[in-house]
């Protein structure tokens, strides 16, 4: 632990003094400490513990290289407010890059960084990195990829694109070239944007090294399709998506099918009483279910109870401009064959629960009551 916390003061230390000396350079410290003391339950036990959702730190800053082009970077880190792990601040961990600014034809970023099929995600959530966050029936599909290189176009009255390819993960000379597969992944989004709403399509495919779909049919590996929208009145704020994936790795693979497929959709809605206190609430439902002509082969499952429903209810109260407090309800109601997890994974929210089972074998409904603070500078 020790000479972990060495390391992190180090680099911190490095950076801070190096930024004394960088000329033009401008550059920023910033950050989200966000905890939360949390009620949660299996269905059949509960548990009071605290989480720390997603809280992160990073540096961040510009150079200019002529009148027409800027460099920029981004160095940012998991900050563990909890502690339970021991692994206390990691480095480097989240959205961490370089890239060059174009004065009108856009930026490229290269390094790690969230996917657009993601970002198209976080632009219509109601409770981001919280107990209720949608991500958990998202089926694994908002992630952030490393050697990634992008390209994130200008604002073009109200219109822009954001597109990345991930390079090859699997190390080439470590393999022979019978064993060689390409694990390599493209993501692209579009929106359009005003002041009052925004819509927006995403789509990611990942190479056949990632998993087939379709047997021998070489190149066709996981892919999916993203749907969004957002409308933002003056007192309210309405947001839905839609999502529909494809991908080999199924929760019964000796089923007999081959495509496995999924889709997540719902909506969520806040409702701002005043400048300070916020009301809000979301719903989102999962489904599963295999090609049509695989159906003779899944005998052993009914496919109308592989689903489940996500609800979540809260109020947001604002101090200042960095500084949020909330109180929160959320519940997964699983099918018969399903036990999606409320909380952890990708979902920002630092814990998991999934529903355990009851002695008939029945899956019981996971729930949650969370209060949290968020803290941003």
């Amino acid at each position: 632990m020790f000479k972990k916390m060495l390391l992190t003061l180090s680099v911190l230390t490095l950076l801070t003094a190096g930024a004394a000396f960088a000329g033009d350079a401008n550059w920023n410290f910033y950050g989200v400490a966000h905890a939360s003391l949390n009620s949660l339950s299996n269905g059949e036990d509960s548990q009071l513990g605290l989480t720390s959702n997603t809280s992160r730190f990073g540096f961040k800053g510009t150079t200019p290289m002529n009148e027409e082009f800027t460099a920029f970077w981004q160095f940012e880190s998991l900050l563990d407010i909890e502690g339970n792990d021991g692994n206390g601040t990691e480095i480097g961990t989240r959205n961490t890059y370089l890239g060059m600014k174009h004065a009108t034809a856009g930026k490229i970023v290269f390094g790690r960084h969230d996917t657009p099929f993601k970002t198209l995600g976080r632009k219509v959530e109601m409770f981001p990195d919280q107990l209720g966050d949608f991500r958990s029936m998202t089926d694994g599909w908002d992630n952030r990829l490393t050697e990634l290189v992008a390209y994130v176009s200008p604002d073009w009255d109200g219109f822009s694109i954001f597109a990345a390819y991930q390079f090859d993960q699997v190390d080439a000379l470590e393999v022979t070239k019978a064993d060689w597969e390409a694990e390599t992944a493209m993501s692209a989004m579009a929106a359009y944007s005003t002041e009052q709403f925004m819509i927006g399509a995403a789509y990611e495919a990942a190479s056949s090294g990632y998993g087939e779909t379709n047997g021998d049919e070489v190149g066709d590996g996981p892919k999916a399709i993203r749907l969004a929208g957002k409308y933002m009145a003056e007192q309210f704020d309405i947001g839905a998506m839609f999502q529909s994936a494809t991908y080999q790795e199924s929760a019964y693979p000796d089923a007999g099918f081959e495509d496995w497929k999924s889709q997540t959709m719902g909506v969520g809605a806040a409702f701002h009483v005043n400048p300070k206190w916020t009301v809000k609430g979301q719903m989102y439902m999962y489904n599963t279910w295999t090609d049509a002509e695989d159906d003779e082969d899944t005998t052993d499952v009914d496919e109308g109870d592989a689903t489940a429903t996500q609800l979540a209810f809260g109020i947001d109260r604002i101090f200042t401009e960095n500084v949020l407090a909330y109180v929160q309800f959320a519940t997964m109601s699983n099918g018969d064959v399903t036990n999606v997890a409320l909380g952890g994974g990708q979902s920002g929210f630092g814990k998991e629960v999934f529903g355990t089972y009851d002695t008939n074998g029945e899956i019981q409904n996971p729930s949650g009551v969370s209060i949290g603070t968020v803290i941003t500078w």
